[in-house]
């Protein structure tokens, strides 16, 4: 049921916006910036370098605390496991992988764009963002025309409920 489900988003909707006031911080993927200075050593005198070892170890690094944040980010939205569960059985019913709905759900929470969060442009240089350029300010959406679709199921079920949460208020 469309609305029902829809109703279901707009419950994890607001457990995710309203996560930051109970002091739950969404985290950002790691960048390859961030890697690359997490993976600067230090040798004699001061001087850094960068190995592909170090590189490695700091990509594993943030990753492992990029996991863990968003980790507690999903424990803290009671909703998820039912929106989540019926999204994976609607992708599997539509013959695509189940693996999607995790990812088409954070972008669909948040479609920011984690490189220029949100503006558009690169901090230094104020140019156009690299990772944005076709929806300045939106990330990608994951899956391709497959996660369009979804986004666009999502969308359209979250405004049939929110239309017939409205309407039976005014009765």
């Amino acid at each position: 049921c469309k609305s029902r489900f829809g109703a279901a988003l707009m419950r994890l909707q607001a457990e995710w916006d309203g996560a930051e006031r109970w002091g739950i911080k969404v985290p950002v993927k790691p960048t390859r910036r961030a890697i690359i200075s997490e993976a600067q050593v230090t040798i004699k005198k001061g001087i850094r370098k960068i190995t592909t070892e170090s590189m490695e170890a700091a990509r594993k690094k943030l990753e492992k605390r990029y996991e863990t944040e968003l980790g507690k980010v999903m424990r803290a939205l009671k909703s998820l496991p039912e929106v989540a569960q019926s999204l994976q059985i609607r992708l599997l019913m539509d013959g695509h992988s189940a693996d999607l709905a995790a990812p088409l759900l954070l972008h669909w929470l948040d479609p920011q764009c984690k490189a220029c969060h949100g503006t558009g442009l690169q901090a230094q240089s104020e140019r156009g963002c690299g990772k944005c350029r076709e929806h300045p300010g939106l990330a990608t959406t994951p899956g391709d025309e497959i996660g369009k679709e979804i986004i666009s199921f999502l969308n359209g079920c979250a405004s049939r409920a929110s239309g017939e949460t409205r309407s039976y208020c005014k009765h």
